[in-house]
């Protein structure tokens, strides 16, 4: 860690970074949401489907839907299938089933976190939709976290610098006080910009994804999240 920064913070990202969705299981979520969604009505073929909850994820992240609830009802609309209860309900059930099994954590996640828990006030700020907060708390990792800051519950994204600033003041810690980490270049050039060291770890398949400078360089750069300790 650099001589001048005295750090008492650690914020970390969540997809890619901690944890990662296993392709093939996704992809038998996305087949029963279809196959289920099939047997109401829907005409759309499975590319249709994909691409429809993959549009609405990204708009839940952003705040502009309230709970899974909202979200499978306004799927349902737009595939032009009945929005009943007992549908959605089913659709609750398949990702509860399919979809929370498929989000495996990275090799050493929590002997990292278990560690850094005793430094420092540990946050985690993601980028994602709504029901996140049930997974992260189904793959074990609500109890490192003094503070957990989700997109779509503050309505922000990142590299929105609303996000970092809300985080920042839920833990009382001054930005030249913390680090970010994260797979995504974009992340920690929000990060930087409210004054934050950053620290890359080079594990996901997202890195340059909205990035607005590919040139950008992080304090510290590894490959994997297990490494992170090495820096801190």
């Amino acid at each position: 860690m650099r001589n001048e920064l005295i750090l008492k913070g650690i914020m970390i990202d969540f997809g890619d970074t901690l944890a990662y969705t296993d392709q093939e299981a996704s992809d038998k979520y996305l087949q029963e949401v279809f196959s289920l969604i099939g047997k109401h009505g829907c005409s759309c073929d499975p590319d249709d489907v994909k691409s429809t909850v993959s549009a609405l994820y990204r708009s839940s992240s952003k705040g502009e839907m309230k709970d899974l609830h909202e979200f499978w009802s306004i799927l349902l609309k737009n595939l032009g299938v009945s929005q009943e209860k007992k549908l959605m309900d089913d659709l609750n059930e398949v990702r509860n089933r399919c979809y929370l099994p498929a989000v495996r954590l990275y090799d050493g996640v929590f002997s990292v976190l278990s560690l850094l828990k005793k430094k420092y006030t540990l946050a985690l700020v993601s980028n994602c939709g709504v029901g996140t907060r049930d997974l992260i708390k189904y793959v074990g990792l609500t109890k490192f976290f003094e503070h957990i800051v989700l997109s779509y519950e503050v309505g922000v994204r990142k590299p929105d610098r609303r996000i970092y600033i809300e985080t920042l003041r839920r833990t009382g810690l001054e930005a030249d006080q913390c680090i970010f980490v994260a797979d995504e270049i974009s992340d920690l050039e929000g990060a930087r910009n409210v004054g934050m060291a950053t620290l890359l770890v080079r594990q996901g398949g997202n890195t340059l994804v909205e990035a607005e400078n590919i040139g950008f360089r992080p304090d510290f750069e590894c490959d994997r999240i297990s490494q992170i300790t090495e820096f801190l």
